[in-house]
């Protein structure tokens, strides 16, 4: 008995870990085909992935904080200068008119007289060199052009500060403005004129030019500082009195002209009617 007792022992002891590999394996299946069906529980449908982007579309977005203007700063007439009145700055307007265009005018106009026969050629660098004089030279050495030294007017900034001789340049372009509009208007009446693209386009800008005589008067009608083209491009220009000897202090040419400043007030030329 106690030999067959161990034989079946022995029997039984064999034939248990073929038992325990299969249900190891059966585990090992069923623990694969529950990680795999986690795996399909957690990926979305594409029913649901589209649903996501609906909800994400139709929810409602951050308000974005208004923009703040800033307010726009009127350019101020600056502290420690005086306005200039009507009749001064008319008259310092007429005085630099004479000495920037007066000899060119007289150049066309003997040149039209003569018939281009006699040689004007001296006369012709004069009226260039005047202009450039009063309009370049003068503003850069004393901040005044000629008129404004024999009116004692100067062009100020908001600042304080004299503007460039550029716009000294710029504020006289109505006499170039009128030449241009002259110079279109008698090739558009000429027969004698050819219209190629090239002078097609020289009259356009002969028109061009011209147009900134009445587009510098509607700005300054609208502006609510009344500042023309230039005035407003410049960032603010007024044309103020200006103190004796300033911008030209011991020079005799700028204290001559003064001289002539004292005469014209004398005559009262440079006030106006009404004062």
């Amino acid at each position: 008995m106690g030999l067959l007792e161990k034989a079946g022992n022995i029997q039984t002891n064999e034939k248990e870990p073929a038992k325990d590999k299969k249900v190891a394996e059966a585990e090992v299946k069923a623990f694969d085909a529950a990680v795999a069906q986690a795996a399909v529980v957690a990926k979305p449908s594409k029913k649901a992935k589209k649903a996501k982007k609906v909800k994400a579309a139709k929810a409602p977005k951050a308000a974005k904080k208004p923009r703040v203007r800033k307010e726009r700063v009127l350019k101020e007439f600056p502290e420690g200068f005086d306005e200039v009145n009507k009749a001064r700055s008319w008259f310092r307007s007429l005085v630099d008119l004479g000495v920037n265009f007066s000899m060119f005018t007289f150049y066309l106009a003997t040149n039209i007289v003569a018939g281009g026969a006699s040689d004007l050629t001296y006369i012709l660098i004069v009226s260039l060199l005047l202009p450039i004089g009063n309009l370049i030279f003068m503003p850069l050495k004393t901040g005044r052009t000629v008129g404004q030294w024999i009116t004692t007017t100067r062009y100020v900034n908001s600042r304080g500060n004299n503007p460039p001789f550029l716009f000294h340049i710029l504020k006289s372009s109505p006499v170039v403005s009128y030449l241009a509009g002259f110079g279109a208007f008698m090739l558009l009446i000429s027969a004698s004129t050819e219209w190629t693209n090239g002078m097609i386009g020289v009259v356009a800008t002969l028109v061009i030019i011209f147009l900134l005589i009445p587009g510098d008067w509607l700005f300054k009608k609208f502006h609510q500082q009344s500042f023309g083209i230039w005035e407003f491009l410049f960032g603010g220009v007024w044309n103020a009195r200006a103190q004796k000897g300033e911008g030209g202090a011991g020079n005799k040419l700028f204290q001559r002209l003064e001289s002539l400043s004292d005469y014209t007030e004398s005559k009262g030329w440079l006030e106006d009617k009404d004062e």
